[in-house]
């Protein structure tokens, strides 16, 4: 081995802390890449093979009336329906031994061995469930609290209980997650349902379209065939829902992949500023080195051979280790989202074209990034290199700092010392400082869009001043709803709505897919809707609707004062649209809302509702749990039958902690930043340490005590965190905006209510301090630690 390459091995073997800073900071850019692109495929690729292995459906049909096999074998002729299939669905509440009332939604199958749509697979017990036993789906489990062979008690629509048996554990795709609902899920056979108490037929139809299953406007014109053929039958369609090959998870896990691949790219930037400091310390430690090996005939060719050989020895070491860590935080990161999102990953190789990123983040930003300071140095002059190194070159020759540290007098010596150090190597520093700052920057944007999250979610259920939502299976008469409402103990105010599932007919003539009108009182007292435009409705409007901002995405002509048609069965009633309003809980079923009076002229029966808010003596959680179960319990004895009944604190609760597990996962990055922030503030205070060995050494031999010496290296280092503080801090500001703009039109189709979180940065403040300590203590102790003689005699 030539001597030059001796010197290299010399430089990675004897400067281990260096080489192992230089391999962490490669391997934390390759690792970032590595886990966030392998994990987008895993995720991608395994809803999309669990969804298609579903033979998912493509619209759902929910009736008020049972139909049975006739209807469906009739919908199974309809031109354009490639397959139709009924089910039978309802509600109970269900508890394990003594503990707390659940509602548990059951479906009944008719022919477990002939699911043709959305088909579920069984993971644990008896496929098909037994007579008078059940099946659960698995993200139900936890809610119910039951084991397979448990007794469930399920308390019927007219107060009535029964038990049976948990048979087994199965995956429904196409099921909402109980986490997100609230709702646990569970299916019998039409054998079981009659035995609790329900009556025969279907009144959910689920169909798969012909021809592909994404084009939307295909699968509504089909959608509305069988809907009419549905409604000519006798039925009352309640409520249509169009999935169109689209998954409901596809929008949340499109907006967590597309946020988390901003913060691995930026991951590998910061990487990449790392490697750069690094460097370019390393060659300024070895400027004389340098001057000697050209003093005695090495090229600058040669010694730019030398240390690009030194940096490509750092990446690939980098990659060695980024490159498996990377593939297992791929596998846990994907794992851990599809268990909270209720899917499987069954294939967890990683795509080549990671690999491929991997490599060129490990060895071609390295590279990239050294050439500039390797070429700089390579073409140093002899007789620079040789009278560069040494206490004449490190004074800070008129900085800012000189200047402000002469007005600073009440500092002491050592922290007046410790100032003026931060700028000795300005090019140094403003690395570390783009490391540090862009690094704190992303972390208190995340920590400004969880307070966003909260403040939107607060915003949204403050829209409503209801505290128990209450869904009815048909319309009742008001009168008798709110009296028996009334009689409840906790209830001190009801108010009845309307709703109804129609279609716009556009002024070409066709039609759109399925909206949810909404009639509240004249007046209504417990909703208040954000108005982006126009009004909310008056009392004495006739004729008058608002509609939502979701419609505006699917209909984009309609403008306020403008004219909406709807059609509900054969009857069609034209509105004037006086206002448009930001309503966030009604995503997937876009709405509109008239006056109760337009309703009933529009269908009739303006005496009845079937939907209901009650407001209760107290607001927390438990009081409104409290009486919605009394409410369930008290309405099936009087043979109101209840569709479903929830609490609005825990709704808001379910709603906020899903927002929640996606600022957890940002946070995981933000913290992974951080850390390399750390990591490139340590391989500063390091080199900077080494860089002033002599200097060290002429303190101590003045006298300089130990803890004088490492409180100027920590301080340096608490300097420039605090630095990299205040420029983080208004970074933040627009970096938040933009986050909380993402993830909000994302999630809701609206930017999150944005508020920025001085909490956010405190909490970063106080973190820099410790981050800038800890990562300058090493170094502090090595200097602590160097003998005067040595030290003096440092080259």
């Amino acid at each position: 081995m030539s001597p030059r390459w001796r010197k290299v091995a010399r430089d990675l073997w004897g400067n281990k802390t260096r080489t192992a800073l230089v391999v962490l900071s490669i391997a934390v850019g390759v690792f970032a890449v590595g886990m966030i692109t392998a994990s987008r495929t895993m995720l991608t690729r395994g809803l999309a093979a669990d969804y298609g292995a579903s033979h998912p459906s493509s619209a759902t049909i929910y009736t008020n009336e049972p139909f049975d096999d006739d209807v469906v074998n009739a919908v199974r002729q309809t031109r354009g329906v490639k397959e139709a299939e009924g089910r039978h669905s309802f509600s109970v509440r269900a508890r394990v031994g003594g503990s707390n009332w659940r509602e548990l939604q059951l479906a009944a199958l008719a022919d477990y061995s002939d699911v043709r749509v959305n088909k579920i697979t069984l993971d644990q017990g008896i496929w098909p469930p037994p007579r008078r036993q059940f099946l659960i789906e698995r993200s139900s489990l936890p809610s119910l609290g039951a084991h397979v062979g448990d007794w469930v008690t399920v308390r019927l629509r007219d107060g009535k209980e029964r038990q049976i048996r948990l048979a087994g554990i199965v995956h429904d795709i196409n099921q909402f997650a109980t986490p997100f609902t609230g709702i646990a899920y569970g299916y019998v056979t039409g054998e079981t349902a009659e035995w609790l108490r329900e009556s025969p037929g279907y009144n959910e139809l689920y169909v798969i379209t012909s021809g592909d299953p994404r084009d939307k406007a295909n699968v509504e014109r089909v959608t509305q065939k069988v809907q009419d053929k549905v409604e000519r039958s006798g039925r009352t369609v309640f409520r249509v829902y169009i999935q169109a090959g689209k998954h409901w998870l596809d929008d949340p896990l499109r907006a967590l992949i597309l946020i988390l691949g901003v913060l691995g790219a930026l991951s590998l930037l910061l990487s990449g500023f790392l490697v750069v400091n690094t460097i370019s310390s390393v060659l300024a430690q070895q400027i004389r080195q340098i001057g000697v090996m050209k003093a005695i005939g090495a090229r600058s060719s040669q010694i730019m051979a030398m240390y690009l050989t030194m940096i490509a020895t750092y990446a690939a070491l980098g990659l060695a280790v980024g490159v498996p860590l990377g593939a297992l935080g791929a596998q846990a990161l994907s794992d851990f989202n599809a268990r909270f999102l209720n899917f499987s990953i069954r294939d967890h190789s990683i795509p080549p074209y990671t690999i491929l990123l991997e490599a060129a983040a490990g060895l071609l930003v390295p590279l990239a990034a050294a050439i500039g300071p390797v070429i700089v140095g390579s073409r140093i002059t002899v007789h620079r290199a040789l009278t560069s190194y040494g206490l004449t070159d490190q004074g800070s020759h008129g900085t800012w700092l000189d200047s402000w540290t002469k007005w600073a007098t009440w500092l002491s010596r050592p922290v007046v010392l410790s100032v003026r150090n931060t700028a000795r190597r300005t090019g140094r520093l403003m690395l570390t400082l783009a490391t540090l700052t862009l690094a704190g920057a992303i972390f208190m944007s995340v920590v400004t869009v969880r307070a966003s999250t909260a403040r939107t979610v607060n915003a949204v259920f403050g829209q409503w001043s209801g505290d128990v939502w209450v869904l009815l299976e048909q319309p009742y008469r008001i009168d008798r709803l709110q009296h028996e409402a009334q009689r409840l103990p906790g209830v001190v105010g009801t108010e009845t709505w309307r709703i109804l599932s129609a279609r716009r007919v556009r002024p070409d003539g066709t039609e759109s897919g399925n909206y949810f009108i909404y009639a509240p009182p004249a007046a209504t007292k417990l909703f208040h809707p954000q108005m982006i435009e126009g009004r909310w409705l008056l009392s004495q409007d006739e004729n008058a609707v608002v509609v939502s901002t979701d419609v505006l995405a699917e209909e984009r002509d309609l403008r306020v004062g403008g004219d909406l048609t709807f059609k509900v069965g054969d009857r069609k009633r034209t509105f004037r649209i006086v206002g448009l309003a930001q309503t966030l809980l009604t995503r997937d079923e876009p709405s509109v809302y008239v006056n109760f009076p337009s309703f009933g002229a529009l269908l009739g029966g303006g005496n009845r509702a079937d939907w209901m808010m009650l407001v209760t003596e107290r607001h927390d959680a438990a009081y409104q749990s409290a009486v919605t179960a009394t409410l369930n319990a008290y309405f099936e004895r009087l043979g109101l039958r209840i569709r479903s009944a929830f609490p609005m604190a825990e709704h808001q609760a379910q709603v906020q902690a899903i927002f929640n597990v996606i600022v957890a996962l940002l946070m995981i990055m933000a913290v992974l930043l951080a850390s390399v922030g750390g990591l490139g503030l340590a391989g500063t205070m390091s080199i900077n340490v080494l860089e002033r060995t002599r200097e060290i050494g002429v303190m101590r031999a003045l006298g300089a005590r130990n803890g004088t010496v490492q409180g100027i290296v920590i301080v340096e280092g608490v300097a420039i965190g605090v630095m990299s503080w205040a420029l983080a801090a208004p970074l933040s500001v627009p970096l938040s905006v933009a986050l909380s703009h993402a993830l909000g039109m994302a999630l809701l189709r609206t930017p999150l209510s944005y508020t920025f979180s001085f909490g956010g940065v405190l909490l970063w403040l106080g973190l820099t301090i410790a981050i800038a300590t800890a990562a300058s203590a090493v170094p502090a102790w090595n200097a602590s630690r160097l003998p005067v003689r040595d030290t003096l005699a440092y080259e």
